[in-house]
């Protein structure tokens, strides 16, 4: 049983020490996580991951985003988020 679930179609572009890698998106508890390194790194509203010294490059994402106190991505609105502010996401989702 996983309870990491996939976000149809999203992807997020990763890159660490110079090497690319497209990452499909997923949730956990609200939280927006990218498949990768092995395992799933958390994805930070400020560009940087869970994992050291990998960032975030692009995220291809239809979702509305929010960010908690401590700068995390999530999906979900609640008490404990706001909504991710407009130049944030346009630096997170790029035009290709």
């Amino acid at each position: 049983m996983s309870y990491f679930k996939e976000v149809e179609g999203d992807v997020a572009i990763l890159a660490i020490g110079g090497v690319f890698k497209q990452c499909s998106l997923y949730t956990l508890d609200g939280y927006l996580f990218a498949q990768a390194a092995g395992g799933f790194v958390r994805l930070a509203a400020d560009g940087s991951t869970s994992k050291s010294k990998m960032r975030i490059i692009k995220l291809v994402t239809d979702c509305d985003l929010y960010q908690d106190a401590l700068g995390r991505l999530t999906v979900e609105q609640n008490d404990n988020t706001k909504p991710l502010v407009e130049d944030k996401r346009q630096l997170l989702i790029r035009a290709g």
